[in-house]
């Protein structure tokens, strides 16, 4: 796993220690995150790029949840439940593995030249 802050590190342990992400939880990551990014635009200055993403990720969020509440209004059988699940992973980890891909753009720390 790519390593990650300290604090970021104890955040999600908490978070999936019992195995049940609350929606406290999830805003609170939510916004832990916004507020991480608001410092890369710091850091960085702001650019449209650097904005745009962070846009990007909150409009996905809630597109997947008004995903799943049309899905959840369906009649779903539980072929059709494992196929919506499996689907919903799928696009998840296709963001995990296009920021793993990503992270290896950056000049300095393990994957440097």
């Amino acid at each position: 796993m790519r390593a990650i802050s300290k604090s970021l590190e104890t955040l999600l342990s908490d978070i999936y220690e019992d195995g049940d992400v609350s929606m406290e939880e999830f805003k609170s990551l939510q916004a832990e995150s916004d507020r991480r990014w608001e410092a890369v635009v710091r850091e960085l200055g702001p650019n449209n790029t650097l904005l745009t993403f962070q846009s990007a990720m909150d409009v996905a969020l809630h597109l997947l949840h008004l995903s799943v509440i049309h899905i959840k209004n369906q009649e779903l059988t539980d072929l059709g439940e494992a196929i919506v699940k499996d689907a919903i992973v799928a696009q998840v980890e296709a963001v995990r593995v296009g920021a793993e891909l990503s992270l290896k753009q950056l000049r300095v720390g393990p994957n440097s030249l």
